[in-house]
């Protein structure tokens, strides 16, 4: 699904609107393993997932961490590097061929101070993403490893596909070892 037709499945998108999603936008295509942006770096778009499965990961102790996964029909970003202009504590990485619109958030912020449509737009992206992020952080406190394990199959059917046992270990916070064990339990 492109950005305007995810769009207008939520919001009432007239001409002006697409006209102007259509002139700031660029899509890209990014091949498996392909990273799109890396940790430390100073980020002024927005990235829709048109097609494609991706991830978000950080490095700790030298070591690569998967913090999460997105996959079509989503957005991404460093929200503290977009909107506070403070380099990225992630990087975004292609887990798959994807497809992915670049929203550049200067002109997006610009039209919000006069467009209901717009500050919608904004305030669903960043409550969505606010509430991924809050189930990810309770799941972590009150799940076993096993159930985060299931929780992440049901909401990413592709994931097998897609991600590599590797990331899918570090999104969990357990050891390769410990995941294959819990997915011998199946």
């Amino acid at each position: 699904m492109t950005l305007i037709e995810h769009f207008k499945t939520l919001y009432h998108v007239d001409d002006e609107l697409e006209l102007f999603f259509e002139s700031i936008s660029e899509t890209r295509e990014y091949a498996k393993g392909d990273l799109i942006f890396e940790p430390n770096s100073y980020l002024k778009h927005i990235y829709f997932i048109e097609s494609g499965f991706t991830r978000v990961y950080y490095y700790k102790n030298r070591k690569d961490i998967t913090h999460y996964f997105f996959g079509e029909n989503s957005f991404s970003t460093g929200i503290e590097s977009v909107f506070y202009q403070k380099p990225s504590l992630f990087g975004f990485q292609a887990l798959a061929p994807s497809r992915i619109t670049l929203l550049p958030f200067g002109p997006i912020r610009e039209l919000s101070k006069q467009s209901i449509t717009m500050n919608h737009i904004i305030e669903k992206i960043l409550l969505d993403n606010l509430i991924d992020f809050s189930k990810r952080f309770y799941n972590s406190q009150f799940e076993t490893a096993h159930e985060r394990y299931e929780s992440l199959l049901k909401e990413n059917p592709t994931l097998l596909q897609n991600a590599s046992l590797g990331h899918i270990a570090s999104f969990l916070g357990v050891s390769q070892q410990t995941l294959s064990v819990i997915r011998g339990m199946k």
